[in-house]
């Protein structure tokens, strides 16, 4: 019953995560884009919050109810999205797309101009999405998963969302988050309460660091954070490797582990988790949904929740065997990998940081589209406004006349 829950849940979950971050991005009001959907990506550890201090609490639990409990809390999350998600409002992107123009406009007008439907940032939006729409549509090169080969910008694309996927699963963290107790237990911390403290504490770190650097996202580039965040990485990764040698090594030679040793591998795992919260947590999906056009975002992270899926999948055979198998050697794999990484950031990730979401998208297809949506957005908002302003003037005017000579109707 609980592989077939399992299951069931991972199909249900797909739908979830490949439409929420796009719904969040394109609803949210331009500055507040990315730390809304880096806040989102961040939440992942409020539920590893709960999870981790109920089986605190119902390890000690002899009977049924030691499962029973983390199940129905489970199912509880569940209950309350079905309740909510009634309320929740359509993408502005998905109705003009389909032509619901008014309907775009009046999301839009609520959330992003407080009501105001004479906001020029109403009639700006509007105008930018229409433009990229067409744009997209124009090429005739986004209708299927083969477009992602069919453009040198597109290909880009492709294989930035790649080493998104399997580098957030990649890096290290996968030991981490499946197979903690292995470590713990590799340096001496053997007691299943002492486990599931740690564990614990470790959650309520991730979701406090995470949630920080969710709202820092708009200080800093985009490139900054990432490559901040991977040589951070690599250099706790480092320090641990050579702390968790040592200790094994000691434990090898008939002897007993150091606890100070002990005591800094766990040190290196919080530290670690606070670098790979830096961007890594908060910003791999805003990036992916960043750097996809509209007729390609829905594509776009479903195949990054495709590769992320293949990454743990190699986790969960690979790494407990090599945990137990080569011991602290198998963490020199790791280093090796984390530098990998740091290059193929350096050297392939652009910058996203600074422009609106159809700008974005445009500048891995080059200036020229870029340069094509905001002047034709310009020219569209320059003709609206002046027909506002010139209609103003000669309302004001009819109003002049009218005072001056009533009962005469000025056209």
């Amino acid at each position: 019953m609980f592989i077939a829950a399992r299951g069931i849940i991972g199909f249900g979950l797909g739908f979830n995560i490949t439409a929420a971050p796009i719904l969040i991005m394109e609803l949210a009001f331009p500055t507040q884009k990315a730390p809304m959907v880096s806040i989102y990506n961040s939440l992942w550890s409020l539920g590893a919050i709960v999870a981790a201090w109920t089986t605190y609490g119902t390890f000690r639990i002899t009977n049924n109810w030691a499962w029973r409990i983390p199940s129905i809390l489970q199912a509880l999350s569940s209950i309350i999205q079905v309740c909510c998600f009634w309320w929740i409002v359509e993408s502005p992107r998905w109705l003009v797309s389909k032509d619901r123009f008014d309907e775009a406009r009046t999301i839009t007008t609520r959330y992003h101009a407080d009501g105001d439907p004479n906001n020029a940032i109403v009639l700006v939006e509007l105008e930018e999405i229409k433009e990229a729409i067409r744009i997209e549509r124009s090429s005739k090169n986004n209708t299927s998963y083969l477009s992602f080969f069919k453009t040198r910008g597109n290909r880009l694309r492709f294989f930035i969302i790649l080493a998104v996927g399997f580098f957030s699963q990649w890096s290290g963290n996968g030991l981490i988050s499946y197979y903690l107790s292995l470590i713990l237990n590799s340096i001496g911390y053997t007691s299943q309460e002492t486990q599931t403290l740690i564990n614990g504490i470790l959650t309520i770190w991730n979701l406090v660091t995470s949630i920080v650097f969710s709202l820092l996202v708009n200080k800093f580039k985009r490139r900054t954070m990432f490559l901040t965040s991977t040589i951070l990485m690599l250099a706790c990764f480092i320090v641990w490797t050579a702390l968790e040698s040592t200790y094994e090594q000691q434990v090898d030679g008939g002897g007993v582990g150091s606890a100070g040793l002990a005591k800094g591998v766990l040190a290196m795992i919080f530290l670690y988790n606070a670098s790979f919260n830096i961007a890594w947590a908060p910003l791999q999906v805003t990036y992916v949904v960043e750097i996809l056009p509209y007729e390609l975002r829905a594509k776009g992270l479903v195949l990054y929740n495709l590769f992320v899926s293949c990454a743990l999948i190699f986790n969960q055979y690979a790494d407990p065997i090599a945990l137990e198998g080569i011991k602290w050697k198998y963490y020199i794999v790791y280093d090796l990998w984390i530098f990998v990484e740091l290059v193929i950031v350096y050297f392939l990730f652009i910058e996203t940081s600074g422009s609106s979401l159809e700008e974005m998208a445009a500048i891995i297809d080059g200036e020229d589209v870029r340069d094509t949506i905001i002047e034709a957005v310009a020219r569209v908002t320059d003709r609206k406004v002046d027909d506002n302003t010139h209609h103003d003037h000669k309302s004001d005017d009819n109003n002049n006349l009218d005072d001056k000579k009533p009962g005469v109707i000025v056209v």
